[in-house]
């Protein structure tokens, strides 16, 4: 389950799957970064990621089998937008599955950002 919400939506005259082609671009483009970042964010707990229009902040509760893990992330633009979101983390996920995850979220973070 995957849970966004943000506080500034964007263009709604875009071509519908311009930001999903954004993101994929980031996730190619950016791969080592984010590798690194989300390795980082897994062990540490937090991460920020510094771009020319904006920081991203993220926060990592693992989860574990007793309880679920819960991914949070804050955008805020050079501009003066923000954006935040939630993402929470079943018991049951792998590390794998966890480190996937958070790629992909650091990624829209990432792309919304740059847009």
């Amino acid at each position: 389950m995957i849970s966004i919400v943000r506080d500034d939506a964007g263009d709604r005259a875009d071509e519908p799957g311009a930001f999903d082609r954004k993101v994929g671009e980031v996730l190619d483009a950016e791969a080592g970064m984010l590798s690194e970042k989300s390795e980082r964010l897994l062990s540490a707990g937090s991460v920020s990621i510094e771009r020319p229009a904006g920081v991203l902040h993220a926060s990592l509760r693992p989860p574990r089998w007793w309880r679920p893990g819960v991914f949070r992330q804050q955008a805020v633009r050079e501009d003066g937008a923000t954006s935040s979101g939630v993402v929470p983390l079943g018991r049951t996920m792998d590390a794998t599955f966890v480190l996937s995850e958070i790629t992909l979220q650091l990624a829209v973070g990432i792309a919304w950002l740059d847009e």
